[in-house]
């Protein structure tokens, strides 16, 4: 590598055609013998694949500034740090304007071996305005079209993981789509957020059609996410969900899925992650039978099945006296706000909470009353001298637009237990905004008992701060503040998020940010 090439030089915004990243010096790595080299390059290559990924930053802070500058930096370290690295900084490739998408292509292009080690294409950061361009300026400029879309597909055979958005959505059509559903064996995770355009609908359904003879009969994708694809209409659907005998995650939020093609859905199936979001094509009934009757969801560990009551109410009080007992052992993360929910239905949420971490319940008709029995912890005569119930483990609640839920009652720690200690492991509430401007207007309440204030676009948390509440008998314990300080958010069923609150389903292990973030916890 030339000597005088330097560090701080590195910007991965032209690293697509660095010489670090050459071709020629990803052929010449060989077998090295051992005298001549440093005792960390001695390690066994599964050491390095541990090891170096975490140098790896998928989420740039903008769109514009270097990125991966250390992976960049260990490519020049040595022969054996060079092809230690060059299979983590192709692994996942993030596309936040059509520039870097260009370079990449390019150099891709010239170096065809490296598309093989490319296993996801991110373009959940995607814009095409920037660099004082408007999209109509980018798409005259040609960077990122169907045509070169098409090009990348086609020199990146392994790829596992395509992640697109409304952004993306015209560049999208029936020759993209193929590539994507019928010839990358591969492919296990496709994700088209809020994607609606005519071009996107038109190719979608030529490419997923029972007429088209190149789909296969069985696709290889485990996850699908087609959150906010409002146009695609009911017959893709049922084509498409027959053939995903491995699905595990299947995001359906606002689209016209109907109750005959959920049942379409293969045995074979394993969900674990579903949301059914304002699916107003759904009836209650039809949902209440599929989750409780196919075998595809006895595993769920996350369910979104919220609704805006202004627009539909997918669940009646019937519905959900049926619901609440069929729900798995597995869940961790319940979404049932718009459902009708009452205070018969206490005791099974209450039986839930011992198991979730995450609970929305939000247009219920339920008092403080009923909300300080979801923390109660059982010590007495409740069914046998022996019931001794554990503690809720429930860490995030959204109350949002539940009656009885004000920022007076909230902080009358004589009436609402949410806010103390003894309703710990809860960390965030999540309440409408005519709620949230009360809790403003009481600072000092909130710093008494340990909460603060946090909101993001269309949605307003009330968090647990670390340092727990002011005051010596409200103090937490020495345990609870551990906990508050070591866990971060992290779940293995957030596909490595943090954020509590989520009403979008992560299609790959990353925070989801971007427009993503925009629709799991903005909107």
């Amino acid at each position: 590598m030339p000597a005088q090439i330097l560090v701080k030089d590195i910007d991965l915004t032209t690293a697509y055609s660095h010489p670090a990243l050459d071709m020629k010096a990803h052929t010449k790595c060989k077998p090295l013998s051992e005298m001549g080299r440093a005792p960390i390059e001695l390690l066994p290559v599964e050491i390095f694949d541990q090891i170096i990924p975490h140098l790896a930053i998928d989420t740039p802070t903008n769109g514009y500034a270097p990125r991966n500058k250390d992976l960049v930096s260990c490519l020049l370290v040595s022969r054996t740090f060079h092809c230690a690295t060059l299979s983590t900084l192709y692994a996942n490739v993030t596309f936040p304007h059509s520039t870097i998408f260009s370079k990449f292509l390019a150099h891709i292009s010239r170096n065809p071996h490296l598309g093989e080690l490319v296993k996801r294409l991110d373009f959940s950061h995607f814009t095409s305005v920037g660099l004082g361009r408007t999209r109509r300026m980018n798409n005259e400029i040609q960077k990122l079209t169907a045509t070169t879309l098409r090009r990348c597909l086609d020199i990146n055979p392994n790829l596992r993981e395509f992640f697109a958005s409304e952004s993306l959505d015209d560049d999208m059509d029936q020759r993209v789509l193929e590539k994507l559903f019928c010839d990358l064996p591969r492919l296990q995770a496709v994700d088209f957020c809020a994607a609606s355009s005519a071009i996107f609908v038109s190719g979608f359904m030529a490419a997923v059609s029972p007429n088209n003879l190149l789909l296969p009969a069985a696709l290889p994708i485990k996850r699908l996410g087609l959150h906010g694809c409002t146009t695609l209409p009911p017959s893709v659907f049922a084509t498409l969900l027959p053939r995903l005998p491995y699905l595990t995650h299947l995001d359906l939020n606002h689209t016209q899925v109907t109750d005959g093609t959920l049942h379409a859905i293969p045995r074979t199936a394993k969900l674990t992650h579903l949301s059914l979001s304002k699916c107003n094509r759904l009836k209650g009934p039809a949902v209440v039978d599929f989750l409780a009757s196919h075998p595809a969801t006895r595993g769920l560990v996350y369910l979104n099945l919220f609704y805006d009551t202004g627009r539909y109410r997918l669940l009646s009080t019937t519905d959900v006296d049926e619901l609440l007992p069929e729900l798995p052992g597995t869940l961790r993360c319940l979404n049932l706000s718009g459902a009708k929910i009452h205070s018969a239905h206490v005791p099974e949420l209450r039986r839930l909470s011992k198991q979730l971490e995450g609970l929305s319940i939000g247009n219920a008709d339920l008092s403080v009353e009923d909300l300080n029995l979801l923390f109660e912890q059982g010590d007495g005569f409740e069914g046998s001298v022996h019931d001794r119930r554990p503690k809720s483990t429930i860490r995030y609640l959204d109350l949002t637009g539940i009656a009885s839920v004000t920022p007076s009652a909230l902080v009358d720690t004589m009436c609402c237990s949410l806010l103390l200690p003894t309703s710990y492991p809860l960390r965030v509430i999540e309440v409408g905004e005519k709620v949230i401007d009360g809790l403003k207007e009481r600072p000092k309440s909130s710093n008494r008992l340990g909460w603060t204030v946090k909101g993001q676009h269309r949605r307003s948390w009330y968090v647990r701060n670390k340092q727990g509440p002011v005051g010596q008998n409200t103090q937490m314990t020495k345990d609870m503040v551990k906990d508050m300080v070591e866990d971060d958010g992290s779940r293995p069923w957030k596909m490595g998020g943090r954020w509590w609150g989520g009403r979008k389903i992560g299609m790959g292990f990353a925070e989801i940010s971007g427009i993503y973030g925009y629709y799991g916890f903005g909107k």
